[in-house]
């Protein structure tokens, strides 16, 4: 059997991307990754700064093992700079790997296309801050936000913390009648493992960070596989 590689850029503090990714790709996909240093602190600038200081090496170190599509991980990092600082950076993606790369924010926005949404809820484990900018990236991108809730918090490598039933608690929050998709965002939170609760419930889409650049990942490299267990976006698009 040929191998599909496929590559991940994490911010150092994420613990959720490589395991769930390794644990779920198909059968002949390994998942490899390289890191850049995000301190605790999660701020606007320590986003910035990670971004700057950190992220094209981590291009060029991923590319030296060859995968055929390559995600920039941190959907925080975009939210605060902005739609159009977004955009730049996919191109710069893009250009410097030589294969399809992109950002987690535009695996996402594709996906919600994907499921027909326009007007969506959002929650996120951000503090208010990212949370504000997370409404004027998604506002900015087309998108109607109905309703929204976030957690506040500001060590990033607690983003990790939430268990399910505090994400379905916080979903449940930001949830409104009449949104064509409930969104969840943050790689660094266990989003996925609600999903097909939730879709369950609402009867509506769920996308997530986590969900939404796997399948962008798989899709990219060519593989079409179905992705049981984690919401009608894996498995049916």
């Amino acid at each position: 059997m040929s191998t599909t590689r496929i590559g991940v850029i994490v911010p150092s503090v994420n613990t959720v991307v490589e395991p769930w990714f390794a644990r779920v790709c198909p059968p002949g996909v390994t998942v490899h990754a390289a890191r850049m240093f995000l301190d605790n602190n999660l701020t606007a600038d320590s986003l910035v700064r990670m971004d700057r200081d950190e992220g094209m090496n981590a291009v060029k170190q991923i590319m030296s093992c060859k995968p055929s599509s390559v995600a920039y991980c941190c959907t925080a990092s975009s939210i605060v700079q902005g739609l159009e600082y977004d955009g730049r950076l996919n191109h710069e993606l893009s250009h410097a790997a030589g294969v399809p790369a992109f950002t987690a924010t535009s695996a996402i926005i594709e996906a919600l296309h994907a499921v027909g949404a326009r007007r969506i809820s959002v929650c996120s484990p951000y503090t208010k801050a990212i949370d504000d900018k997370e409404h004027e990236f998604f506002s900015a991108a087309g998108f109607e936000i109905l309703g929204s809730a976030h957690l506040g918090i500001s060590d990033a490598f607690k983003l990790a913390d939430p268990t399910p039933e505090e994400i379905v608690a916080l979903w449940e929050k930001s949830w409104r009648e009449g949104a064509d998709a409930s969104l969840i965002t943050c790689l660094n939170m266990n989003s996925q493992d609600v999903v097909a609760h939730i879709e369950a419930k609402s009867g509506k889409p769920v996308i997530t960070s986590t969900q939404a650049t796997l399948w962008k990942l798989l899709r990219a490299a060519g593989v079409k596989d179905s992705v049981p267990g984690y919401g009608a976006l894996l498995e049916k698009h």
